[in-house]
């Protein structure tokens, strides 16, 4: 990844024109899909976020529907988005929308880079290569091979040609243009009576100039069907563990002081999670039935009292995770009702207590963090784990919740998922397994520190 920090001498303005004006017709959502929910913030944040930390792009200017003028620019002041200097109206169709976002952008504009709001995961080394290619062949296109064959049909849906696939490419954004050439292709095409035109490159081509292609990458996925937005939401994930796979001295310098809240903090999980923050200097508070204070997490007064107690102490919490848990493995047939409710008291009850005691301290200070560990059992059932397993999947849609109701007041929730960890809980239940079949709570416990500094919120990070 391109280093942002160093600041660069801006030879020519480059402005990246963000195309957000989608109705979301084929996304079906009750929003259009550039505003719909990723890790706690709208798409298109995500991708206004890149083209503001990259060191070339001078301005952004947006292109959405008019509806939404006043929403964006509330996002721009939220997400301190400087960069965006004009939020404008599309039109009709593609085309017209990027005929209006060039037209809106500065006459000393040199480079202009036209990219989809519902492409998110635009890296910063695309958008490095294409400012560097488009100074050389004017008009540059972001390309990923065909892993299909891909065919060709006539109107009653015979076959009628199967291109040689080794020179078929899929197109992406952003595309890059001299300003002056695409301003000029868009007037031509105006001219000749192209009006909807999907493509900005395939103007060019027919102005008569040719296009560069570059590598693109795969994960810079457009979202338009609704089961794109989960793959987005696991892509983010693993972007988010990835970014932060080594957390740096001073993001680890900064934890000294920090005040920390473990429930479940005295065995398993949660004991390493504590153990490795104070390797840091933070304030760590582990609570249990078994530690003082002592906290029931099935018991709102209990969970109350104890972090009253704490926010005494320290006046505030930074950090709350609750690695509280109960694993019974039962048929749904030989499980009495009260190993049920103990199972859904623990994992899911628990939860929802710990938040209820926490948001109102968290929102006094105006920030904080919830990490709920959670379990890779959520993703299916089994056999023996009915109470176990939909506890867990409960609490995943119960974190992603809470993320959305707590977006506006700085407060993130996430949810860690560990595969099988090798703790007294697990030994108690299977007894002595090949500990190289198991997660050490250590593995657990540095993972942790990437989330601490991660910016998502409402994801579920999965480890295995």
């Amino acid at each position: 990844m391109t280093n942002t920090s160093k600041p660069i001498q801006k030879l020519h303005k480059t402005t990246a024109i963000i195309l957000a004006s989608g109705s979301g017709i084929r996304f079906r959502g009750d929003l259009p899909k550039q505003f719909a929910k990723l890790a706690g913030l709208p798409v298109v944040v995500h991708t206004l976020k890149a083209f503001q930390m990259n060191r070339h792009v001078s301005d952004i200017v947006i292109v959405t529907l008019a509806e939404y003028i006043e929403e964006l620019w509330s996002l721009v002041g939220k997400n301190q988005l400087s960069k965006v200097r004009k939020i404008v109206v599309g039109g009709q169709t593609r085309q017209d929308s990027s005929s209006i976002g060039l037209k809106s952008c500065d006459e000393d504009t040199k480079y202009v880079l036209i990219h989809d709001a519902v492409r998110p995961f635009i890296s910063q080394g695309i958008i490095d290569d294409l400012v560097d290619a488009v100074q050389k062949y004017r008009a540059v296109d972001t390309v990923v091979p065909s892993p299909d064959t891909i065919v060709s049909i006539d109107r009653d849906n015979n076959i009628t040609d199967i291109p040689d696939r080794s020179l078929l490419r899929r197109g992406q954004t952003p595309q890059a243009f001299e300003f002056s050439l695409i301003r000029n292709a868009h007037e031509r095409a105006m001219k000749d009576g192209v009006v909807n035109s999907t493509d900005d490159c395939s103007l060019v081509l027919k102005l008569g100039y040719p296009v560069r292609a570059i590598p693109g990458e795969e994960e810079n996925i457009k979202i338009t069907y609704p089961l794109d937005i989960q793959i987005a939401d696991k892509l983010f994930q693993m972007k988010s563990l990835k970014i932060h796979s080594a957390p740096t001295r001073k993001e680890l310098e900064r934890l000294k002081g920090m005040v920390f809240v473990i429930i479940g903090g005295s065995s398993g999980i949660g004991k390493a999670i504590a153990d490795e923050l104070k390797k840091y200097h933070a304030k760590v508070y582990p609570l249990s039935r078994k530690v003082k204070p002592s906290l029931d997490v099935t018991n709102l007064r209990s969970i109350k009292k104890a972090f009253s107690e704490i926010w005494k102490a320290e006046q505030k919490i930074d950090f709350i995770i609750n690695s509280a848990g109960l694993l019974l493995r039962r048929d749904v047939e030989f499980m009495d009702i009260g190993e049920w409710d103990a199972v859904y008291d623990t994992n899911i009850k628990g939860a929802y207590l710990t938040a209820k005691a926490a948001i109102p301290l968290l929102k006094q200070q105006s920030h904080g963090s919830m990490l709920f560990i959670g379990s890779s059992s959520y993703t299916r059932g089994r056999r023996g784990y009915a109470a176990y397993s939909s506890s867990k999947a409960a609490l995943v849609n119960f974190c992603q919740a809470l993320a959305e109701e707590l977006l506006g007041h700085n407060i993130k929730v996430n949810v860690l998922s560990p595969s099988r960890v090798n703790t007294p809980m697990r030994f108690s239940n299977f007894g002595k397994e090949d500990p190289r079949s198991l997660l050490p709570p250590e593995k657990v416990a540095a993972e942790v520190l990437k989330i601490i500094f991660s910016d998502t919120t409402g994801s579920v990070f999965d480890i295995s």
